[in-house]
């Protein structure tokens, strides 16, 4: 199964005092890119993740968001500084003893003096928290991953009536190329023979030059040629995995056999599924540049 290149998924989960929800989405590329937006703490571990982002992935625009959210109470970290206090009161002890002030010292007192409030916050544990973060990625690619493989089966979809399309036109080129080459032959010899006028000439020696450029407008490789292109395509699809490059290389090798096709080919029919089939090969471009 083929997978799209745009995709998105998100996953939450709590655990261990820990809030955590990630977001992964992507965008067509021609290469493997990925952006992380992490907590500071947690950058040691976006190695680990790339990884495992990359197991999944081989192509696109990749943006990954981690939220990281503690759930501790504050009182598990904010601490009154002891020391800090110790001192502001040995000095307004001091202050009232010295300057023979009256009133007592309260705690309106302290509340506006700096450091009196220290926080102690640890670190959470980095092998903790990959443990964490392995575990709400993961969730989140499954569901990214689903959405990238649901878009490539539409893509698929499409892409096979459009190439069962060129199919038809191509072997209706076939059918026409007999006729083509002979009405070829008919208006040459014609020619020919107007130039000449009355003068004699050797007739066997211009048969065998009006079928040698006649044999010139025959298109009969240049189709069997494109349906090999076709069928490999088909193949490719039904393979799945990432044939986003080899599919653009098929449709490029197409778009050389229509060329060719329509330079060589002087019937006006013809030409008309030539130009059917270039439109189509560039409808098939624009949607194989979605495809991983």
């Amino acid at each position: 199964m083929i997978s799209s290149m745009t995709g998105y998924g998100r996953a939450e989960l709590v655990k261990e005092e820990v809030k955590a929800s990630v977001e992964i989405s992507s965008v067509n590329n021609r290469f493997c890119e990925i952006q992380f937006r992490l907590p500071k703490f947690l950058n040691p571990l976006e190695s680990k993740l790339k990884e495992i982002i990359l197991s999944t992935i081989t192509r696109g625009k990749i943006n990954y968001t981690l939220n990281w959210e503690e759930s501790s109470p504050i009182t598990s970290y904010v601490k009154l500084n002891e020391e800090a206090a110790d001192v502001y009161h040995t000095i307004m002890t001091q202050l009232k003893e010295k300057y023979n002030l009256s009133g007592e010292i309260k705690v309106d007192h302290f509340l506006n003096l700096p450091d009196l409030i220290k926080v102690e916050k640890e670190e959470y544990n980095l092998d903790k928290a990959w443990e964490v973060m392995q575990e709400v990625t993961l969730r989140a690619l499954k569901e990214f991953n689903s959405m990238r493989r649901n878009e490539g089966a539409r893509l698929a979809k499409d892409l096979k009536q459009r190439v069962n399309s060129l199919e038809t036109a191509i072997s209706e080129i076939e059918k026409l190329t007999p006729v083509n080459v002979s009405n070829y032959r008919k208006k040459l010899k014609a020619k020919i023979s107007e130039l000449l006028d009355n003068l004699v000439v050797d007739e066997q020696r211009i048969e065998q030059e009006v079928a040698l450029m006649a044999e010139k407008c025959d298109v009969t490789e240049e189709c069997v040629r494109f349906k090999s292109h076709n069928q490999q395509f088909l193949s490719a699809l039904e393979e799945g995995g990432p044939v986003g490059k080899r599919l653009t290389f098929l449709l490029q090798e197409m778009n050389r056999e229509a060329n060719t096709i329509g330079s060589k080919a002087s019937d006006a029919q013809i030409s008309q599924k030539v130009i059917f089939l270039k439109e189509e090969i560039e409808k098939l471009r624009e949607q194989v540049q979605n495809i991983e």
